[in-house]
């Protein structure tokens, strides 16, 4: 039982008692009573004895009928749990408590939706806590009910805390135009019936700039981005030198240090790196790290690489390359994004200052010129080039799903960070940078979308940034670059940079690599 429980019912025990004695005892106390109250030192021989004149004192007797209810509450609302093991598999919990707790939820009661309500909203049943502990807490969900649409954020505020300490789940069954359904989302996450993903269908991805530049107002973040076409030149941006946290996009510049490390001959990639894990070590190639890194975003990984490498020559990267726009603490040591994303939840305002960017922020423009050096194999050098690109390969990332072209290699990194503090304005930040390529074409994009309304699920935010980058796809991969690319194919090459760059571009994206 916490320690909090345990106080609770000591002083609503204690003060049962002191209530009952206050409350119920005359002034003139019975022979037994005064025998009672003198064994347990509760009251002073002397004062047993003493004369008292007959009758009860109204003060004391409110006094003592206070205590009493207060000692009553204290221990009626305290969730008290009581278990009996039956065999190796099976148990028997009663608990106590100011709320109904059922054993399960499918014990909680339901209640069937009229028969000729096919249409619109109706709760069966709703419960909160976990395992076979539950709150019943329907009425009030369909309390929350609102135009056949349901939103609630899973928190103790519903019902109370039924397990304290341990991570709940609002688990709601009900039926949705006539087809019966359950949805549960995890404590601190919002429930949303229908799902919003549903509710917003209009979220979708456009042809144009100017549908783009719409779509930018309607969406209930802060949006930045900027995508060029690297074999035509034609770019699209909005906000493209405003900062915002990269989170994990950032993972780019540690992957570069390890490939130049590697080209350099000072670090070997089938070498072994030891990755600290909260309960265990873990110990894998520094190619597997690399893949965990890319892959699945592992931050130990990340973590382990960037020590091994060295955080100084990480963070000198975007400088070195003559990219503008980020942080020169672009990767920092555990704990400094914590304070720089406190500076943004207690400003007034939500977008940062270039003149002053904070640690692991940057320009959605600094992320694309890293992808346009890495298209035209000057990211540090073509080998470096070479090597980076395999991994982006290795661990594909499909970010702009519905207009990245079929036979086009799609490959970068993600982000996505949250940050809460009490009293304040949830941030939250989802985006990504990017390079799709084929033979023909090759298209750097970054994308960062922050500040979404707290109420929004991962998959509606996710929604926008998929919306808005299939858009940024869709105009620089539209019929007016094809016309460009489509005219250039079969004609000698011009003379000038402009062509040695293309002719460079097509040979890092698409040579086989150099063993």
């Amino acid at each position: 039982m916490d320690t909090i429980y345990l106080t609770f019912l000591i002083v609503g025990l204690f003060s049962m008692l002191l209530g009952a004695l206050a409350a119920l005892l005359p002034k003139k106390l019975t022979v037994w009573e005064q025998r009672l109250c003198g064994r347990l030192g509760l009251i002073s021989e002397s004062k047993l004895t003493r004369p008292v004149k007959g009758g009860k004192f109204i003060l004391e007797r409110l006094l003592g009928c206070l205590l009493l209810i207060f000692g009553i509450a204290a221990i009626y609302y305290l969730p008290i749990k009581l278990s009996l093991q039956l065999g190796s598999d099976k148990s028997f919990t009663l608990a106590l408590g100011g709320a109904a707790k059922m054993a399960n939820f499918e014990q909680l009661p339901s209640v069937s939706p009229d028969s000729g309500a096919a249409k619109g909203l109706h709760i069966i049943r709703a419960g909160y806590g976990a395992g076979n502990t539950w709150l019943d807490v329907s009425k009030k969900i369909r309390e929350k009910v609102r135009e056949n649409a349901l939103s609630i954020k899973a928190s103790n505020e519903i019902a109370g805390d039924p397990l304290s300490g341990k991570v709940k789940i609002l688990k709601v069954e009900y039926v949705l135009d006539g087809g019966l359904k359950t949805a549960e989302v995890q404590e601190g996450r919002w429930l949303h019936i229908p799902s919003d993903v549903e509710r917003h269908p209009e979220v979708q991805a456009v042809q144009t700039k100017e549908q783009l530049v719409a779509l930018v107002k309607q969406c209930p973040g802060e949006v930045g981005f900027f995508g060029k076409n690297l074999w035509s030149g034609e770019t699209v941006e909005y906000r493209a030198d405003q900062p915002a946290c990269l989170a994990s996009i950032v993972k780019i510049f540690v992957l570069l240090e390890v490939m130049r490390q590697a080209d350099e001959g000072t670090l070997e990639l089938s070498g072994s790196i030891t990755i600290e894990r909260e309960d265990e070590k873990e110990i894998c190639t520094i190619s597997e790290a690399l893949d965990k890194m890319i892959g699945v975003s592992d931050n130990e990984a990340t973590s382990a690489l960037a020590t091994r490498v060295g955080w100084d020559c990480v963070n000198a990267l975007p400088s070195e390359l003559g990219i503008s726009g980020l942080s020169d603490k672009i990767l920092p040591e555990a704990g400094v994004l914590g304070k720089a994303l406190d500076k943004r939840v207690y400003s007034k305002n939500k977008l940062c200052s270039l003149d002053n960017l904070l640690p692991q922020h940057g320009a959605a423009r600094g992320i694309v010129q890293y992808f346009e050096l890495l298209g035209s194999g000057r990211l540090l050098s073509e080998s470096i080039s070479r090597r980076v690109l395999d991994v982006f390969d290795r661990n594909p990332k499909n970010f702009a799903p519905g207009a990245t072209p079929k036979g086009f290699k799609s490959g970068g990194k993600g982000g996505s960070c949250a940050w809460i503090r009490p009293g304040r304005p949830p941030y939250n930040m989802t985006g990504w940078g990017l390079l799709i390529r084929n033979e023909n074409s090759a298209v750097a994009l970054c994308l960062w979308c922050e500040w979404f309304p707290e109420e929004m699920s991962e998959e509606l935010k996710r929604k926008w940034c998929f919306a808005l980058s299939d858009s940024i796809v869709n105009i620089l991969l539209g019929q007016d670059c094809t016309d460009v690319i489509q005219r250039n194919q079969g004609r000698p090459a011009k003379p000038g940079e402009e062509a040695r760059r293309l002719a460079r571009l097509h040979s890092v994206l698409f040579e086989e690599n150099k063993k």
